[in-house]
């Protein structure tokens, strides 16, 4: 019987709220991006993942891939979006400040976490 491993790892835009029961990391905080913004990848995370020479992103990768190995609940949370929910409303006011980068990295990670977690 093969069992299917249920994953619960979401990228989530800065303003948008965490969901109870889910740890919360910030992609800023990874070390593949080369500034602020989580839309520039450093040189060494391009290619793919076994090519990466950057050993601090590598182990942020595999800390995630555990904790969803483990059944923990993950929110990957980008800096460059306030919302990947395309239902996200901000006020009347605040509309125009709503931002929804095209090109963000958050979901290939996410996809990349989740086909490391399967092997």
């Amino acid at each position: 019987m093969t069992t299917l491993l249920k994953f619960e790892l979401v990228h989530i835009g800065i303003k948008q709220s965490r969901r109870q029961g889910f740890r919360y990391k910030r992609l800023l905080h990874s070390g593949i991006f080369v500034d602020k913004g989580t839309n520039k990848k450093s040189s060494d995370c391009f290619g793919t993942f076994d090519e990466w020479t950057n050993d601090r992103a590598r182990d942020w990768i595999f800390a995630r891939v555990k904790e969803v190995k483990q059944g923990r609940k993950v929110h990957i949370v980008c800096d460059c979006c306030d919302s990947r929910d395309l239902n996200y409303s901000c006020n009347a006011f605040d509309e125009k400040a709503r931002r929804l980068n095209p090109n963000c990295y958050g979901k290939e990670l996410v996809q990349l976490i989740i086909s490391l977690a399967v092997k």
